[in-house]
């Protein structure tokens, strides 16, 4: 298929690669200045991934990452292949991956490492074009606010600035060789006086520095070739003098020099005076430092950039010397402490801060400079007096030969975030207690309905709780305990809602598989209350599933014997039996309460934990003698 030169998508990846190239940045080893961007960038948002990428057709191209170990992706299978191809320049942020159509599907979202964050601005050349991005990447979902996209954004202004840098430095450097191998010379401008200050050699990069062939320039005064109008007077008073006192101090000075063609440069003009057969000579070695001094520009404004950054992070941002003195801190930071910056530099926390909060913080520097990265939340007392809370970070700086020469440090103020949890925590204590309530209370209102299919009171149910919650007394357990197994315990027959009145109502003995069908009450039951998370809905799920088991095995559903039996349910099953046997039912007589406790003591390490029968006898004898009390 013939290609459409007139299509707009076409055009502009034409425009891109050609921008690429121009950088010449694909494929290249990895390089301090990127490497630190994104090592910036990854602290000053929080993330474990930062990235600053390029794009080559369907092909993108990692130059620096922090975080993780790649160096290409293909276009198609990447947040920053939508970001690149979006109309607009803005930061793109996807706050969670998984919910977002467009992203979820991404082999990085769906598999290892699972991303759910993303965040990128693209990398735009001074005439518009997008080559790659700066991004940010987390495995949890998150946000960035306004001021922290245009952060991002000035970030990656940056990293262009540095491509710009990168490419003037290289094509200075090529120039260099260029002209060095043209010249045959010394890069720098090589003239000789005589004593009168005119001109006995000139090399070619004179030539090339100022304009004048050798020819033109041999005999003539360097005053007239390169010194401004203005200064002649004083450049031969400077000569003359030389050579009247025999000075041979060698001199260097910036001075500002004028080419053949009237453009004035800054130049670094270096003089040595010497003795030729008694004559006073002058070696003098010119140096155009154009290029020094848009490079030096070229420095200030990147950091320049960088300190603005840096200032419109809302975030605290510091860094100390070995002697824990700030030399540097940004203006969120120097509005924490409440003093301007120049007040605070030079000085360390036991200056500005309470004793408390300086010996504190000297500790925790102390580990830092000593080879350690600390991450903590720490309530700070202000120089105000105030009290805040603060999530910070401090890392060491390594110099070059790995000698520590200080920290730099990250604090954000989640004061407000604090108090924002402690009162969604209550808030959700108030919801949790009501849904809790009301579930119980349809809970209980189930249960109930099952009991009143073969109790016509409804009262069982009730008694057990109460009988049940005695015994947990006697057996020890904290009121809490005593509590939780009094409300759940009356739910230990909600599965009879599931046995047929034909079965449960029966007056006569049930046949073997009746019986198998009203055992099954204790799974219906536990399957009714299963999938609860309050400590109520668990209780009452453990007891309804094993209040039928026995201490010897014999039991249902599962045949648990001995203390693989839950306590609830051991407790419930000696309550439960109580009340049944004092209770009449169509199938028997009510039982008295003697008769029902020698039953429970026959029973006693066959049917029932012995310990539990034992309980509830204390039970009984105390409720009797407080009986005879009232």
């Amino acid at each position: 298929m013939a290609t459409n030169h007139q299509d707009p998508f076409w055009v502009q990846e034409q425009r891109r690669r050609a921008a690429v190239d121009r950088y010449a940045v694909l494929d290249t080893p990895p390089e301090a200045a990127f490497d630190r961007i994104v090592h910036l960038a990854a602290r000053l948002f929080g993330v474990p991934l930062a990235a600053v990428t390029f794009f080559d057709g369907e092909r993108q191209w990692f130059k620096a990452c922090v975080g993780a170990d790649i160096r290409e992706n293909t276009r198609g299978a990447s947040f920053c292949g939508h970001l690149i191809e979006q109309e607009s320049d803005d930061v793109l942020v996807v706050p969670d991956a998984r919910e977002d159509e467009r992203y979820r599907d991404l082999a990085v979202v769906t598999g290892a490492p699972h991303l759910r964050f993303y965040a990128g601005a693209p990398l735009l050349t001074p005439d518009g074009v997008k080559i790659g991005t700066l991004c940010l990447y987390d495995f949890r979902p998150r946000d960035l606010s306004a001021a922290e996209r245009r952060s991002l954004s000035d970030l990656a202004a940056h990293v262009v600035s540095e491509l710009e840098l990168r490419q003037a430095v290289a094509l200075q450097a090529r120039a260099r060789k260029i002209l060095a191998a043209v010249l045959a010379s010394a890069m720098d401008g090589m003239v000789v006086l005589n004593q009168e200050g005119r001109v006995t050699e000139w090399n070619p990069a004179a030539e090339s520095m100022l304009g004048y062939s050798r020819d033109l320039a041999l005999g003539r005064e360097l005053t007239d070739v390169m010194v401004p109008p203005e200064f002649h007077e004083v450049h031969r008073r400077s000569v003359r003098l030389s050579v009247e006192q025999s000075d041979r101090r060698k001199r260097r000075v910036e001075v500002q020099a004028l080419r053949r063609d009237g453009v004035s440069f800054p130049c670094e003009f270096t003089v040595t005076p010497f003795d030729v057969d008694g004559e006073t000579m002058f070696m003098v070695y010119l140096r155009d430092l154009t290029e020094v001094h848009a490079a030096q520009d070229a420095l200030t404004s990147s950091h320049t950039l960088l300190r603005t950054v840096v200032d419109s992070v809302p975030e605290s941002i510091y860094v100390k010397d070995r002697e824990r003195r700030y030399t540097m801190i940004n203006a969120a930071g120097a509005a924490q402490i409440g003093l301007p910056a120049s007040e605070i530099l030079g000085r360390t926390d036991d200056g500005l801060f309470p004793q408390a909060s300086a010996t504190a913080s000297r500790q925790r520097d102390e580990a830092v400079l000593s080879g350690h990265t600390l991450t903590y939340e720490v309530d700070d007392l202000m120089p105000s007096g105030e009290q805040r809370t603060f999530w910070s970070t401090k890392v060491p700086i390594p110099d070059v030969d790995g000698t520590l020469n200080g920290l730099v440090g990250v604090a954000v103020d989640i004061t407000q975030r604090k108090a924002a949890e402690t009162t969604i925590r209550a808030h959700n204590d108030i919801l949790t207690a009501r849904v809790e309530t009301a579930q119980m209370e349809i809970l209980e209102r189930l249960a109930k309905a099952a009991e009143y299919r073969d109790d016509d009171t409804g009262e069982h149910m009730h008694r057990v709780g109460r009988t049940a919650a005695g015994i947990a007394r006697e057996l020890g357990l904290s009121p809490v305990e005593v509590d939780l197994i009094e409300r759940t315990a009356p739910l230990h027959d909600v599965g009879k809602i599931g046995v047929p009145d034909s079965i449960l109502l029966k007056p006569g003995r049930l046949t073997p598989d009746e019986f198998e069908v009203v055992k099954t009450h204790a799974l219906i039951g536990a399957n009714i209350l299963s999938g609860g998370h309050s400590p109520v809905v668990v209780m009452a799920e453990e007891i309804a599933r094993t209040h039928h088991e026995r201490w010897d095995g014999s039991g249902y559903p599962s045949g648990l014997c001995g203390k693989q039996i839950p306590q609830s349910g051991r407790i419930v099953a000696v309550a439960d039996v109580l009340d049944a046997l004092m209770s009449e039912r169509p199938y028997k007589h009510a039982w008295s309460l003697t008769e029902a406790l020698n039953e429970l003591r026959a029973q006693a390490g066959r049917h029932f934990d012995p310990d539990v029968v034992a309980a509830l006898e204390r039970f009984l004898n105390q409720d009797r003698a407080l009986d005879q009390v009232g």
